[in-house]
């Protein structure tokens, strides 16, 4: 649904308004008056500051930010607009209305174009002038131009005119999101840099218990092929020496054996040093089992 506002200037405010408009023939009034023209101004700044205000509390509840809302009205107070190019695109001839349309121009600081950009790279989030693309307006040196629709209409008595735009939504919350997001670089990087330092504490910490573990695996693994040696040397010699120097070379040749092959198969694993330990120990317990075969039947 189409945002539409009302705008009301009453003599009060403008008595030379009120004059124009009376001293038209009919009681109408145009397109260009300058009446309807600062009607469109104030409606559409009206406009972006409540929504302005409502996105403000929204990132209150979404991003746990504070921002003073006298600070975001002195924001939106340094933005410009402008109704340049003014036509009439019809009129009803059953009233006074008309209906206008006017390349509507926002002008917005440079710090504060600088300001939003900062804040949405923070979340790698397109620029302000990529926005503008992807939103099909026009964005150069720092304004933005956009073609709204409104509607002009007197009242009978001629004291009153009436403004009611359009389509000003796109434009509307264009602006709005960048005043919005100029004012939250700050706590945005703040946060960012809290995260940040957060994911290296939590980092280093992961990293430091996985280093615990490692060291418990090996710990466990050296252990486990303690045990094991024990066991072998403990077959070795319970024989005779005799028999330990027929089986001494090959004793040696396993052992050079036994250090090579866990080495080699133990460089593609996910964890070599605890892969090349159990790895010994298995063919640790292996040849304990061959060789207490090998003397008993020497010893036969």
């Amino acid at each position: 649904m189409k945002l539409k506002l009302l705008a009301l200037m009453t003599c009060m405010l403008l008595v030379s308004g009120c004059d124009k408009v009376q001293s038209i023939a009919g009681g109408s009034v145009k397109c260009d008056d300058e009446n309807a023209k600062q009607l469109v101004v104030e409606g559409f700044s009206k406009t972006v500051s409540d929504i302005a205000s409502k996105r403000v509390k929204e990132l209150i509840d979404t991003e746990n930010v504070t921002i003073d809302m006298g600070k975001l009205r002195s924001t939106l107070q340094q933005i410009t607009f402008n109704v340049n190019d003014v036509r009439t695109n019809n009129s009803d001839p059953n009233s006074k209305k008309q209906y206008c349309v006017t390349e509507f121009v926002v002008k917005v600081p440079d710090q504060m174009v600088k300001d939003a950009d900062a804040a949405r790279a923070v979340y790698d989030e397109n620029n302000i002038a990529q926005a503008a693309v992807l939103s099909d307006l026009s964005f150069e040196a720092n304004q933005l131009k956009k073609e709204i629709e409104y509607l002009v209409q007197p009242t009978d008595d001629g004291k009153k005119v009436y403004v009611t735009l359009e389509n000003p939504d796109a434009l509307a919350y264009f602006v709005r999101d960048i005043a919005v997001d100029s004012l939250v670089k700050t706590a945005r990087q703040n946060a960012a840099e809290v995260a940040k330092q957060d994911e290296i504490k939590r980092v280093a910490e992961e990293e430091a218990a996985v280093q615990e573990y490692q060291s418990v695996l090996i710990s466990e693994a050296k252990t486990n092929l303690d045990k094991a040696n024990e066991n072998l040397n403990l077959v070795w010699n319970s024989t005779t020496k005799e028999e330990r120097s027929r089986l001494l070379d090959e004793q040696k040749i396993w052992l050079k054996k036994r250090e090579l092959e866990c080495k080699l198969e133990s460089s593609n694993s996910d964890n070599p040093e605890v892969y090349r330990i159990n790895c010994e120990t298995n063919m640790t317990t292996q040849r304990t089992s061959e060789l207490r075969q090998k003397i008993y039947y020497l010893e036969e």
